[in-house]
């Protein structure tokens, strides 16, 4: 593991690390006995991620150090869920939702200030079946979930369609954005694949945490893009009537300078 500075991280839990965290260090409780449908879990508040995207996370909890420490060392996939209520610093089965992603750690670091980091990339859905006791972190037995895309090969004319029209609101969102990076619409532009075009948007769209994790439980394609084409729909629209009032303010303003300066100019004629 190497120590390394890096600012602006999302926050997946905040806690103080103790001692589960030198537990798994130590070699404690190792993922070597885990059946080969386990994943170790690592939950994670107010963030939702999917197949395909990159995600760098920073962690606090004693739990999730030692969950993404024992990932690292065997070079193990980990299970990133969201928890239902923010709040809890201790989450239970109750308290996650039961479908997530499979994830590889890319990248394992711990800052100078001793904030441990990590950057994942998603793989690959999945859905709980049941947690697993007697760890020093959080680990499950689960079910992946294939797209359906994969499995039926080449996609339909009509996902095709919805595709193409998920691509054209993605681009007429993000014109409507402020300095959006060149990346991000080559990217959009560059969608072949109606459930990888469908998790990338909803990926960086404006949206609640709960409104992701609806679409990440969404495994039909065609219900996804559905989704996914109606938010687009309704974000534009918030964006035209932000736009429109930002230019009648602008137009207002402009209004009342041209007055102001029209009376300095009277006055000084005056």
């Amino acid at each position: 593991m190497t120590t390394e500075q890096r600012p602006n991280q999302l926050r997946a839990d905040q806690a103080t690390p103790s001692a589960s965290a030198a537990q798994a260090a130590s070699g404690e409780g190792t993922a070597a006995s885990l059946p080969d449908d386990a994943l170790i879990i690592l939950p994670v508040r107010n963030v939702v991620l999917y197949p395909g995207i990159m995600l760098p996370l920073a962690l606090g909890r004693p739990k999730s150090i030692a969950a993404a420490q024992e990932a690292a060392r065997g070079e193990r996939p980990v299970g990133v869920i969201l928890q239902r209520q923010a709040e809890v610093e201790e989450p239970r089965a109750e308290d996650m939702h039961q479908v997530g992603t499979v994830a590889g750690i890319l990248r394992y670091v711990t800052a100078p200030d001793g904030q441990h980091h990590v950057v994942v990339q998603g793989q690959q859905r999945f859905r709980v079946r049941e947690f697993l006791p007697g760890l020093p972190y959080l680990a499950a037995r689960i079910e992946r979930l294939e797209e359906p895309e994969a499995a039926e090969g080449p996609a339909s004319a009509e996902q095709q369609a919805r595709l193409l029209l998920l691509k054209q609101r993605s681009l007429e969102a993000l014109e409507l954005l402020p300095q959006v990076p060149p990346e991000l619409v080559n990217a959009v532009q560059a969608i072949t694949s109606p459930s990888v075009g469908a998790d990338l948007v909803a990926s960086f769209m404006d949206l609640k945490p709960e409104e992701k994790q609806a679409i990440l439980e969404l495994v039909d394609v065609r219900a996804r893009l559905d989704k996914v084409i109606e938010l687009l729909g309704h974000r534009i629209e918030v964006l035209k009537i932000s736009r429109d009032i930002g230019q009648q303010t602008k137009e207002a303003v402009d209004a009342r300078q041209r007055e102001y300066i029209l009376r300095e100019q009277m006055r000084a004629i005056q």
